[in-house]
């Protein structure tokens, strides 16, 4: 089994000095060595993760038919149900290979920017609405989640920049 690198976000954001140092040195290495870790002490609330899990176990727990009525309403649509058989993740490299057995739901950002980004292409694409299933709780449950993992992204961004002297 490979292991992965731990990377304590926590005690990044409490450190000073020569201990932070630290921290910077060791979060460069994991990335540029590894190219990938694990973030422990995030402080996200288990009470937000658990509620999440909840209800996408909820939502994939439901008849394809159920699903279906929030199905993404074209390809490359990028927002709502996609089921099995459906994408070839192998396609995005150029092979040629039979179609994924996974199904998924995607939801995307919360807001739309005041500031449109440059690329007009790519702001309509971020910004489709998402297709909300109607379970009792899906919404909230995924928005909480969704607000605390932009948080923590930009608490991750910001120990990236340190750690590359961008800040």
């Amino acid at each position: 089994m490979v292991s992965l690198p731990v990377f304590n976000l926590g005690g990044f954001e409490n450190s000073t000095g020569t201990s932070r140092k630290s921290y910077c040195t060791k979060l460069d290495k994991f990335c540029s060595e590894i190219g990938f870790l694990l973030i422990e002490n995030h402080a996200v609330p288990d009470k937000i993760i658990e509620s999440q899990w909840s209800a996408v176990k909820q939502f994939f727990s439901q008849e394809p038919d159920a699903k279906m009525k929030v199905s993404v309403p074209y390809p490359g649509y990028p927002y709502g149900w996609i089921g099995p058989n459906k994408e070839a993740l192998a396609a995005s490299k150029g092979e040629k290979t039979p179609p994924d057995l996974k199904e998924s739901f995607n939801g995307g950002p919360l807001q739309t920017p005041t500031k449109k980004i440059k690329d007009g292409r790519a702001y309509e694409f971020c910004y489709q609405p998402t297709i909300w299933p109607e379970i009792d709780g899906f919404k909230e449950a995924w928005t909480n989640y969704y607000l605390e993992m932009e948080k923590l992204a930009a608490r991750i961004m910001s120990a990236f920049a340190e750690a590359l002297n961008l800040e």
